[in-house]
């Protein structure tokens, strides 16, 4: 599409290009734009090496007790989500609103793009894990659809990161952009009132913000704040300041629920799970690819489990290795070791990718690696 056509829609420079959620022609993409997560503390600390040795109560205590020792435990989730994003953390913890801590993600200016939150009693899980929240805003979403390795395999890295450490996203926000203006807001209202947003025979509760045709732009609520997902149609580049644009925005806000928990594959597939939340918007099979994990987000996945296995229990395997003098014996002590389940990351694309299981399987099989 040419430039123009864009300057037209009234769509922001910083926003051209970056999603890899979009229809051919670019004139409707798709982009997540908010982001929030709890993830198991100790989990991501052991990744990291942090927790080697050390207790992981003792550490938790130490983080707990001033500001300073938080910021050390910051800097490793820091780190291990956010590195190389053009993110930084701010210089000092604070206290949070749930958590003991909180500390501020910034962009390269300064300003606020997300927050990191632990400590304290009061972020146990059900199951006794102990947690961190994180938290990213639209601007910080953006910068991650922008990272320069590309938006979808960025999401999906992270997507394979909160597996790794009990991840369960608390809240998501995806966005559909009309840049032309195809599916107007007077669409969604007739939409609406045909019952097309309806669900299980009950018709959420809606608002119209009505600019009186000012041009500043209309907004239409569909659901409450308080419900586990919430659409949001309005006009996007009249709200921007132009008012002849006729760039329109779907934006849903999914919440989790103690009824219901959000699928990490919304990180996967943000243009898919808008449409399976609202089927009426059918035009986005044209975005929804549906996409499979890639090689990255798979490597991500691997590396990760080989790390934490090394890490927590290369010292013991060291010690069986020694001990058992003949292959036959290591995989049968190994096996005593081992669980009738699997992880949840565990698929033959895993398997594949890995390079010691590949190698063996290759050479058994009698092909080179």
């Amino acid at each position: 599409m040419a430039d123009g056509t864009l300057a037209v829609s009234g769509l922001p420079s910083s926003n051209r290009g970056v999603s890899e959620f979009r229809n051919s022609d670019g004139t409707l993409t798709v982009i997540i734009d908010w982001f929030s997560a709890s993830v198991d503390l100790f989990a991501v600390l052991r990744q990291v090496g942090y927790l080697d040795r050390d207790d992981a109560e003792e550490v938790r205590q130490w983080s707990d007790a001033c500001a300073e020792n938080a910021m050390v435990i910051a800097i490793n989730l820091f780190t291990f989500f956010f590195a190389g994003l053009g993110m930084e953390l701010d210089k000092q913890a604070g206290p949070g609103s749930f958590y003991t801590w909180r500390v501020r993600v910034l962009d390269r200016e300064g300003k606020h793009v997300g927050i990191i939150e632990f400590g304290g009693e009061e972020c146990r899980r059900k199951d006794g894990t102990y947690t961190a929240r994180i938290e990213l805003t639209g601007t910080g979403c953006a910068m991650v659809s922008a990272a320069r390795c590309g938006h979808a395999k960025r999401w999906l890295e992270l997507r394979a990161k909160l597996e790794s450490c009990a991840g369960r996203l608390t809240r998501v926000d995806t966005a559909a952009d009309d840049l032309l203006g195809k599916y107007p807001l007077k669409l969604a209202q007739t939409w609406y009132t045909d019952g097309e947003f309806d669900n299980r025979g009950q018709r959420p509760k809606a608002q119209l913000i009505d600019d009186y045709d000012s041009g500043d732009g209309k907004t239409l609520y569909v659901g409450t704040k308080k419900s586990e997902k919430q659409l949001r149609v309005y006009e996007k580049g009249r709200e921007q300041g132009d008012r002849e644009s006729p760039w329109v925005r779907y934006e849903a806000q999914f919440k989790a629920s103690n009824r219901k928990d959000l699928s990490l594959d919304i990180l996967r597939d943000p243009a898919g799970y808008l449409l399976g939340a609202y089927p009426v918007l059918n035009f986005l099979n044209c975005v929804a690819l549906r996409m499979d994990i890639t090689k990255a987000a798979v490597d991500a996945t691997w590396k990760s489990a080989r790390r934490h296995i090394k890490r927590q229990y290369g010292a013991t395997l060291n010690f069986i290795v020694r001990h058992c003098p003949t292959p036959d014996a290591l995989h049968a002590v190994i096996s005593t070791c081992t669980s009738h389940r699997l992880p949840a990351w565990a698929t033959a694309d895993v398997a594949n990718q890995w390079p010691e299981i590949a190698g063996i399987n290759q050479t058994l099989e009698g092909v080179t690696p």
